[in-house]
C-alpha cells in the first residue's frame, strides 16, 4: 500500500484516507511517527477528500462509489502501479463493506478490460481480485459474468498462463466449472466459445476446443448463428493448416460441420475437411489442381506445400492400414515422390507419431507395426475387435505357460 498515508495513520478512515490520496497521488509515502506524517493527519482536507467524507456521514455510498470510481479510473495511466493496486484493493472492500460489491461488479470488470494492453498485469491483478471475491462472498449469480470478461481479457493481453495456468490443464478446469457451477446450455456455449477464441491461433490445442465447442450444436444452428458459423469455418480451416492435427474425421462428423456440405458458400470447404478427414494424396491432389480448388487455396491463404506434405504423411497411414508390408515403389506413386525419397517420408511419418515401421533397404520394403487412426466407422471397430482379440489370445497363451511350468502340487 505504499504511498497511501491512512495505511499509517489510524486517525483517518479508509473513505478519508483512499480520498486524501486520490487527491494527492503524487505524494510520497509518509511513515507512521514521522513528522510529515503527523502533520498530514491534522492538515486541511482536499475539497474532494470532505466531499467523500460528508457522502459517508450521509449514508451516500452509491454516489460516493461512483466518484471513487471515476478518480480512480483518472489516475490508472499516471499513478505508481504499486499505491494504484493498494487504492483498488481499499475501494474493493469498501463496496463489500457498503454492500455494493454485487451491483458494481460488473462494471468495475468492464472497467478493467477496457485497454488490455495498458498496464497488462496490473489490470490482470485486479480482476483476479474481484473474481476472489465474487466467489469469497457468494455471489454465484455474478461469477459467471466476472469469469467470461477474465476471459476475454487474458485472451487480449495474452496473460491466459498467467490467470489459468498451464495449457494442459484448461480443458478439465472448464469441465470442471460447467459441472460445479451447474451452468446451462447457453452458458456452456459461451464458455466453451470463448475459449476457443482464446486459443485459435494454438495449432496444437485449436482442435480440441473447437471440437468441445461445435459439438454443442445442431445442424439447424449454422444458419440462424452467424458467431457459430463465423467459429465453424475458422475451426475448419484451422485444422487443415495445423501441422500437429492429424485426426480430424470426428469434428468433420459433427452434425454443425457435415451441414457445411449443403452450404453454397462452403462446400468446397467440408469437401477438403473429408479429403483431410479420410481420403488420400490422390483425392487431395485432384482438388487442390483444379481451377476452382485453386482459387479456394488463395481465397483462404492455405499454402499447397504445407497441405501437400500433411496430406503425404496421412497418405501412408492409410497405406499402412489396409497393408502391414509396403513396397517403396507402391508408397512412390501413392504420394506422387520419386522412389528415392520415400525412406525420408517414411521416416516423417514415424517421427510425427503417425505409424510404427521398420524399413528394410535391400528388399525396398516398410513393414507397419502400427498406425494412428484416420476415422473411427464400422471397419475401425472391427479393426480393433480383431486387435483386443488377439490381445486376449495372447493373454491366456501367456497364462497357460505360467501354469504349466508349475510344478505339481506337494512337490
Amino acid at each position: 500500500m505504499a504511498g497511501l498515508v491512512f495505511q499509517t495513520e489510524p486517525n483517518l478512515s479508509f473513505t478519508a484516507g483512499l480520498a486524501r490520496w486520490l487527491s494527492q497521488p503524487k505524494e510520497p509515502l509518509l511513515k507512521a511517527g514521522d513528522e510529515a506524517a503527523d502533520e498530514a493527519a491534522t492538515s486541511p482536507s482536499s475539497a474532494f477528500e470532505a466531499e467523500c467524507v460528508a457522502l459517508e456521514g450521509s449514508g451516500d455510498f452509491a454516489q460516493l462509489s461512483a466518484k471513487l470510481s471515476e478518480k480512480l479510473k483518472e489516475l490508472f495511466s499516471t499513478a505508481d502501479e504499486a499505491a494504484l493496486h493498494s487504492a483498488y484493493t481499499i475501494y474493493f472492500q469498501l463496496l463489500v463493506q457498503w454492500e455494493l460489491l454485487a451491483p458494481s461488479v460488473e462494471a468495475l470488470a468492464d472497467g478493467l478490460c477496457s485497454s488490455p494492453t495498458e498496464r497488462a498485469a496490473l489490470r490482470r491483478s485486479l480482476l483476479v481480485s474481484l473474481y476472489a471475491l465474487v466467489q469469497q462472498y457468494g455471489l454465484t449469480d455474478k461469477r459467471f459474468a466476472v469469469l467470461v470478461r477474465l476471459i476475454k481479457f487474458a485472451a487480449a493481453a495474452q496473460q491466459l498462463k498467467e490467470v489459468f495456468g498451464a495449457k494442459e490443464g484448461r480443458i478439465a478446469a472448464m469441465e470442471r466449472w460447467i459441472v460445479e457451477w451447474k451452468l446451462d446450455e447457453p452458458q456452456v456455449k459461451e464458455l466453451w466459445g470463448l475459449f476457443y477464441d482464446a486459443h485459435c491461433e494454438d495449432s496444437g490445442l485449436v482442435y480440441s476446443y473447437a471440437l468441445k465447442y461445435l459439438s454443442l450444436f445442431a445442424a439447424a444452428d449454422l444458419s440462424a448463428n452467424a458467431e457459430l458459423r463465423q467459429r465453424l469455418v475458422s475451426a475448419v480451416l484451422r485444422t487443415i493448416r495445423s501441422p500437429s492435427v492429424f485426426q480430424c474425421d470426428e469434428l468433420a462428423q459433427l452434425p454443425a460441420v457435415k451441414q457445411l456440405e449443403h452450404d453454397s458458400e462452403h462446400a468446397m470447404l467440408y469437401r477438403l475437411m473429408v479429403i483431410f478427414a479420410r481420403e488420400t494424396f490422390v483425392e487431395y491432389s485432384a482438388f487442390q489442381s483444379s481451377a476452382e480448388g485453386a482459387a479456394f487455396f488463395a481465397k483462404h491463404g492455405l499454402e499447397h506445400e504445407a497441405s501437400s506434405k500433411k496430406m503425404r504423411l496421412l497418405s501412408i497411414v492409410s497405406l499402412g492400414q489396409k497393408e502391414k508390408e509396403l513396397s517403396y515403389a507402391a508408397i512412390a506413386a501413392a504420394i506422387k515422390v520419386d522412389e528415392a525419397d520415400v525412406e525420408v517420408w517414411v521416416m516423417e511419418a514415424i517421427g510425427a507419431g503417425l505409424i510404427g515401421a521398420k524399413m528394410d533397404q535391400v528388399a525396398k520394403t516398410v513393414y507397419v507395426s502400427v498406425t494412428i487412426e484416420r476415422e473411427f466407422a464400422a471397419q475401425q471397430w472391427k479393426r480393433l475387435h480383431v486387435s483386443l482379440s488377439d490381445w486376449r489370445d495372447s493373454i491366456r497363451g501367456l497364462l497357460n505357460v505360467i501354469q504349466g511350468s508349475r510344478p505339481p502340487p506337494g512337490n
